[in-house]
């Protein structure tokens, strides 16, 4: 996930927030990994879910997540 400097209402992310998106944008990555077990998959997909609540939630991103 490339570095974004502004939230969706347009206004300045700061570090915290720079690495929530950082953190979701990894388990993004992790969760279309297809040599994963099941088991870690489904709990990386979770995770993912999880921080896309937070992150949607303070206006960080503005999208579905891929996985459930």
């Amino acid at each position: 996930m490339t570095q974004i400097d502004l939230d969706v209402l347009g206004r300045p992310i700061d570090a915290t927030e720079q690495e929530l998106l950082r953190i979701y944008g990894d388990l993004k990555s992790l969760s279309e990994r297809t040599d994963l077990a099941p088991c870690a998959l489904m709990n990386v997909r979770q995770a993912m879910v999880m921080l896309w609540n937070a992150c949607c939630d303070l206006d960080l991103v503005f999208e579905e997540p891929e996985h459930d």
